[in-house]
């Protein structure tokens, strides 16, 4: 990739506003302070809150003025079924600027394009020195960075981070004084880190104001009034999320039709709204939800395509749901808890159907096709065992020790 090639990947369009932030000034201040033009130093900041709080929207805000800005972005979010799989996280984010390997020390590059599954086990038949790894990276995002125009590198979801690629992520932060880039983590409440659960700024995201959480049903499509936004008050405890979600479940419906039981647990509840929401929905439209649901990031462009029968029409009645989004880079869920419910609302059998027809899709990835073949077995069995054992190899010899176990 040519350096302007390699410009115009890590940056966007200055004219993408992006959806509106409610109440989160004092955060996004926070953020944004560390993200500044004339940083000549590293900065981390672990910005972490529950789920729906609204993390990943002050993140995406933080790439979107840094792209507006001319500004280069790497970015990667974790997946529950991708932090079993050596470096996943690490090639997520350096994808967009694998053609600036070969800029590397060779001894860097060598350890580098090993560890990233780039080269044949014939060039590389022992596992990559983890020292030589970390080197890497941080030779490749110090030649990124430049004083005038910092580099922000965005981990979102980083409690689904493959560990080995949060070893590496760690020993970067250890080493950024002296560079103008700034690592962003987005981490569930509670959920353990190795490698940052100590000595790095957090950021927590609280639960939004009565006042913003106001002004935020305010802006719905159908503000809610009366009873009903009493209630959706009090239930979503400020979570944005749901205050977005519970609107959107009883527009135009009666103040009884709010569930009459005591209130779940925010994230609970959320996910019982989406489920409720799958129900309504085309046969056709459900399956290809579940094959979406049962990818991982890398895999959902086959998800999107689909199995045969299944063309691009089954896509838009879940658009309108609000359960996904559709645009340039593909077809994506809203928010990771709508992919849980998808997902936990179908039968084992049904789950099943979808991880082999993934398989099947990801016949050319041994690895991804090992872990979707385990998904689907129900008891023992010798040649899935076998493929998986063979996955294991593979990720050893990449220096996924963690992975292979």
């Amino acid at each position: 990739m040519k350096h302007g090639e390699r410009a115009r990947a890590g940056r966007g369009s200055p004219g993408d506003p992006g959806p509106a932030v409610v109440g989160r000034e004092s955060e996004t201040a926070e953020i944004m302070g560390r993200v500044a033009a004339d940083r000549s130093r590293g900065a981390v900041l672990v910005v972490e809150g529950g789920p729906g709080v609204g993390k990943s929207v002050l993140l995406d805000l933080a790439v979107r003025r840094t792209r507006g800005a001319g500004h280069r972005v790497l970015r990667a979010v974790g997946s529950e079924s991708e932090a079993r799989l050596a470096f996943a996280g690490l090639h997520q984010l350096l994808r967009p600027v694998l053609g600036d390997l070969g800029g590397l020390p060779a001894r860097q590059r060598s350890a580098l394009r090993a560890a990233l599954g780039l080269t044949e086990h014939a060039e590389a038949p022992d596992a990559p020195d983890a020292l030589l790894v970390g080197l890497g990276v941080l030779t490749l995002v110090s030649d990124l960075a430049e004083p005038a125009a910092p580099l922000l590198v965005v981990v979102d979801d980083a409690q689904w981070m493959d560990r080995a690629s949060l070893d590496v992520l760690s020993f970067l932060a250890r080493r950024l004084d002296g560079e103008p880039v700034t690592l962003l983590l987005g981490v569930r409440t509670a959920a353990v880190l190795p490698g940052f659960d100590k000595g790095y700024a957090r950021l927590e995201v609280g639960p939004l104001s009565g006042d913003a959480a106001n002004r935020l049903l305010d802006e719905q499509p159908e503000p809610p009034t009366g009873r009903t936004r009493v209630r959706i008050l009090r239930e979503a405890a400020g979570n944005p999320l749901a205050l977005v979600e519970l609107s959107r479940a009883v527009a135009g419906r009666r103040p009884e039709d709010l569930a009459a039981e005591g209130p779940l647990p925010v994230t609970d509840r959320l996910e019982a709204l989406f489920a409720l929401r799958v129900s309504h929905l085309p046969e056709a439209t459900r399956r290809a939800l579940l094959l979406l649901a049962a990818a991982d990031a890398v895999d959902a462009p086959a998800a999107a395509r689909g199995p045969s029968e299944t063309d691009g029409t089954a896509w838009a009645p879940a658009e309108r749901a609000g359960l996904v989004r559709q645009d340039s880079a593909g077809i994506s869920f809203r928010h990771p808890l709508v992919r849980s419910a998808v997902y936990h609302a179908a039968s084992f059998r049904e789950r099943r159907h979808a991880h082999l027809a993934l398989a099947r899709l990801l016949g050319d990835d041994p690895d991804r096709r090992a872990w979707h073949l385990a998904a689907a077995t129900a008891g023992p069995d010798e040649q899935v065992s076998a493929v998986l054992l063979e996955t294991a190899g593979r990720a050893r010899r990449r220096g996924g020790h963690a992975a292979a176990a």
